[in-house]
């Protein structure tokens, strides 16, 4: 996914026949697109979806859209007197067969730069599904963070668009750090101006991929970041594909590691990679069903990619993966949990008020400029 639009769709599971074909589309639509008044899809964490409500800032869901159970998470506490936190993610905690046991959920509080703008404060207010309350802290950064797009893995949040190139910022949600980890990407200090790079995930990893086009051949680079205390980067392939033009890494398939997606500005396509065999698939429209396990709708993609591939780092695409296992969502203490029915006709009531003050607002500034009040 690509903020609240759908680029690329994949299906093929084995195990759940009774499932439709596309993970998406268990995502009720409203859930998908911003409408004022509907819920919003956030983000995603172990096959949880973080849900947000357009008519309500203060209210935010978790749940599964394979269960279709959903906990209405509290408002935020006193600490956040005048309503300001912005619903910004959520983190998992799974065990070693992939079953959710805890997951947070993450407000954005404040964000201040600090010592002349060389660094910065994140203020973060998160909810705990093992306390059911929310606790407040501030997370000190060596930088200033550009923009908040990013990835999350394993609780870990990372940063891309910073104010120093050649580094990542990474904070670990489960963690009692108050401190930014600053992590330095493997190609740095070797800049070119015609590298696309992107980060994102694939097999538990976080994935570093880079391009560079050349007369004859696109030569791709990708890197693994060790899950360990140094963050250490170890490199996985450097293949030459014989494509040519401005092609630049979108994601990798969430289990596959060698299997990478290139988009190509002029051509308009996006372009599968198998790593393994060194050969290349151009992929089909989500309009044109060759009975593929892939869709893509291009038209989303040209309209939101091929404006960004100047960025130092691009962060382009948000998975979406449906659980390993038909687990029970974690339920928080005092939590209430409700269905995606119950939880669709409360977005419809809460827009249904909204509209009706909006209206009754524009009726007596109408009555005003009129004179007849």
């Amino acid at each position: 996914m690509y903020g609240r639009d759908e680029l690329i769709v994949f299906h093929g599971h084995k195990t759940w026949d009774d499932l439709p074909k596309s993970p998406v589309s268990l995502i009720p639509h409203s859930f998908r697109r911003y409408y004022i008044g509907d819920c919003d899809y956030r983000d995603s964490s172990g096959g949880l979806v973080l849900i947000t409500d357009g008519s309500d800032k203060a209210s935010c869901y978790v749940g599964s859209p394979v269960t279709q159970q959903w906990v209405k998470i509290p408002p935020p506490p006193s600490s956040d007197p005048k309503g300001d936190s912005t619903v910004f993610g959520l983190v998992t905690r799974l065990d070693e067969d992939g079953v959710v046991l805890s997951f947070k959920v993450i407000r954005i509080a404040s964000y201040q730069a600090t010592n002349d703008y060389l660094s910065s404060d994140l203020g973060v207010l998160l909810y705990s599904s093992e306390t059911g309350i929310w606790t407040s802290k501030v997370i000190h950064s060596p930088h200033q963070i550009g923009n908040m797009s990013n990835i999350n893995l394993n609780g870990t949040f990372y940063f891309g668009c910073l104010s120093v190139p050649g580094i990542l910022l990474a904070h670990d949600f489960y963690s009692e750090s108050d401190q930014f980890r600053v992590v330095q990407l493997p190609d740095y200090p070797d800049y070119n101006k015609d590298y696309k790079r992107t980060l994102t995930t694939s097999g538990g990893f976080v994935m570093y991929a880079r391009t560079l086009a050349k007369k004859e051949e696109t030569v791709l680079k990708i890197w693994r970041l060790m899950n360990n205390d140094d963050y250490s980067w170890e490199l996985l392939w450097e293949v030459g594909f014989p494509i040519t033009g401005n092609y630049a890494p979108m994601a990798m398939h969430p289990f596959d590691v060698a299997a990478v997606y290139l988009w190509s500005q002029r051509d308009h396509q996006l372009v599968s990679c198998n790593l393994l065999k060194q050969d290349y698939t151009i992929l089909g429209d989500a309009s044109n069903d060759g009975h593929q396990d892939c869709f893509i709708d291009k038209s989303v993609c040209k309209q939101n990619l091929d404006e960004d591939l100047n960025f130092q780092v691009c962060i382009w695409l948000f998975q979406f993966v449906i659980p390993r296992w038909i687990e029970s969502v974690p339920c928080p203490p005092r939590a209430e949990m409700i269905d995606t029915t119950s939880l669709l006709s409360y977005a419809a009531a809460t827009h249904g008020r909204m509209m009706k003050d909006i209206e009754e607002e524009e009726y007596f500034w109408n009555e005003v400029e009129h004179g007849r009040i």
